[in-house]
């Protein structure tokens, strides 16, 4: 307790007040009652979505990874057909055409001439593409000559001679055709080449002669003689 008689009134004043407010600072104070207890927020929607109406964020058809169908790369062959293919008839090509045959009479010779269908050229002397030389009309020999070589001809050329084949083939005297075993030549440079299937005639068109790839057929129109120098020879007369 204070002792209130040995102060001065104003100290005394000041502690009464200091006392009051100490007094009112260790006072409990209560706490203040709300009308009405809080009750605790409770958020609701107003309106909860319905779930057909909320959007998913899944698509309603969700894509597979692996496709419903996998395409495949294996080739599907063609399907048979019903109707069975007859295989093609094989066509066998004819046969090459052999070598012309030799005419061995006038008269084989003068159709040759005549199937060939060649209206005669007319050269005092030519020569063939495989180089056969031969003169229609000449003071020395009307004939034709190989290009080198002979027809081996023993028989006929003999044994003992220098040359046994036969290189040559002329017309002798009337017109007979004679089978030479030359050693010579009648060849003589700047004869024109005839191409084969060509008919050649003298001048005077006595003679006449057909080219082929297989040799020359001459023929003599007045004599009724002719003959053959190729690959072989051959003499005939009318």
């Amino acid at each position: 307790m204070w002792d209130v008689s040995r102060l001065p009134l104003v100290a005394l004043v000041a502690v009464l007040a200091l006392g009051l407010t100490a007094c009112g600072d260790d006072e409990p104070t209560a706490d203040p009652t709300p009308s009405d207890p809080p009750t605790a927020e409770t958020t609701t929607p107003s309106e909860t979505p319905s779930t057909s109406e909320t959007p998913s964020q899944t698509p309603s058809e969700t894509p597979s990874a692996t496709p419903s169908e996998t395409p495949t790369f294996t080739s599907t062959p063609d399907p048979t057909p019903s109707e069975t293919v007859e295989p093609s008839q094989t066509t066998t090509p004819p046969p090459a055409p052999g070598p012309d045959p030799v005419p061995t009479t006038y008269a084989d010779a003068q159709a040759k001439l005549d199937a060939a269908g060649q209206e005669p050229r007319t050269a005092k002397r030519f020569q063939t593409s495989s180089g056969i030389y031969c003169l229609t009309q000449s003071r020395f020999a009307v004939g034709c000559e190989l290009p080198s070589g002979g027809i081996p001809d023993p028989g006929y050329c003999g044994t003992d001679g220098p040359v046994q084949s036969v290189g040559r083939v002329v017309f002798g005297e009337g017109g007979a055709p004679t089978a030479e075993c030359n050693s010579d030549t009648i060849r003589e440079p700047g004869a024109a080449t005839v191409a084969d299937g060509s008919v050649v005639a003298s001048p005077s068109g006595a003679v006449q002669c057909l080219l082929e790839a297989s040799g020359v057929t001459c023929i003599d129109t007045v004599a009724g003689s002719g003959f053959f120098l190729g690959s072989s020879y051959s003499v005939f007369g009318g």
